[in-house]
């Protein structure tokens, strides 16, 4: 299961030259409407849900939409805790799921998938919702993997053709659901599905379908851990983490030249063997490689790969979810007790 949004702004590009339309630009940033997909190993589909920024719904925003296809509205056009369980409700009436035939769920970390009504309804309909480790869905969420590139692409070139086909007319959200019915037909096959989940190694499973240097950190952001680092014996006079290389002493070479030190299994430039003649400046010594800073320490809880509907996780998000609503009733508290005092003062 995943979500794209989608805009309902174009406009055409002329070339002065010629004096005709070349192309089908942006104009502006426009509305975007919240598109929920949801697909089986098996390359099977269900119709997709729509969440338009609205604060009504009206059947009119659901013209041309996939057959079966649900709408919903909030104020932003964005999932939400109430959009949510009714997902649920869509994908239960299509999938019909009881406790012979339980369903995995496989889903990101988003907050609102974290929500104690969503996670009552799954396991009341033996849905098993697993979500992924953090940062990982552009390798492990199918959808993400070979589905929405074609989706994204088939969707903008019908909207092209919608442009010529209607010149000097704004797309707005009433046209939405067309369009994307166009792509969803074309993007969304048996073919694409089943290659996404081989792709991924969730089905067939394949554990060792990502390599080692997948997992390795990127050159940039790859930082230092602050409990492993040795205490600081001096000021540092460079902005390396590791300190400049001197000049008359470059580093040894190594033994075997041909073993992979780099984090992605090569050399690094950092680790490459340089010339041992005296006078030789590295290029790091001259400009260091550039590093990211020390993470700020934030109040953020982390997230992590978990199982919602078993107990445990379950008894974890109603015990937050009491508490938010202890919190909340305490604002609320305290703000009608500020608006009495207020009142009162005014009378005297």
């Amino acid at each position: 299961m995943d979500r794209r949004r989608y805009s309902s702004k174009a406009t055409a590009g002329c070339d002065r030259e010629r004096n005709k339309a070349s192309s089908i630009t942006s104009a502006e940033r426009g509305e975007l409407v919240t598109v929920v997909c949801a697909v089986n190993a098996a390359g099977n589909a269900i119709p997709p849900m729509f969440v338009f920024p609205r604060v009504r719904f009206k059947d009119d925003f659901m013209i041309g939409a996939p057959p079966g296809a649900k709408g919903a509205s909030t104020r932003t056009g964005w999932m939400n805790e109430d959009t949510w369980p009714e997902f649920l409700d869509h994908l239960i009436q299509h999938t019909q799921c009881t406790p012979d035939r339980p369903m995995l769920l496989i889903l990101d970390n988003l907050k609102t998938h974290i929500s104690l009504k969503a996670v009552e309804k799954a396991k009341s309909n033996s849905i098993v919702m697993l979500t992924l480790p953090p940062h990982t869905s552009h390798r492990m969420q199918p959808l993400d993997v070979t589905v929405y590139g074609p989706f994204k692409t088939l969707y903008n070139r019908a909207l092209d053709g919608w442009m010529r086909s209607n010149p000097g007319k704004t797309v707005s959200i009433y046209q939405i659901a067309g369009l994307v019915n166009e792509a969803f037909l074309s993007a969304v096959t048996p073919r694409n599905i089943t290659s996404e989940f081989k792709s991924t190694g969730i089905f067939p499973y394949n554990r060792d379908i990502f390599p080692e240097e997948a997992f390795a950190p990127f050159m940039v952001s790859d930082r230092p851990n602050p409990e492993l680092q040795p205490a600081s014996t001096g000021p540092s006079t460079s902005d390396d983490p590791d300190g400049p290389l001197p000049a008359d002493e470059p580093p040894a070479a190594d033994a075997n030249p041909s073993t992979p030190r780099g984090p992605h299994g090569c050399a690094s430039p950092a680790d490459s063997d340089v010339p041992s003649r005296p006078g030789y400046v590295s290029t790091r010594e001259i400009l260091s490689l550039p590093k990211c800073p020390p993470r700020a320490q934030t109040k953020r809880k982390r997230v992590k790969t978990a199982i919602l509907t078993d107990t445990p996780e379950k008894q974890a998000i109603e015990k937050a979810y009491e508490e938010r609503q202890k919190k909340l009733a305490g604002k609320k508290q305290n703000s009608k007790a500020e608006k009495e005092s207020t009142q009162k003062e005014n009378h005297r």
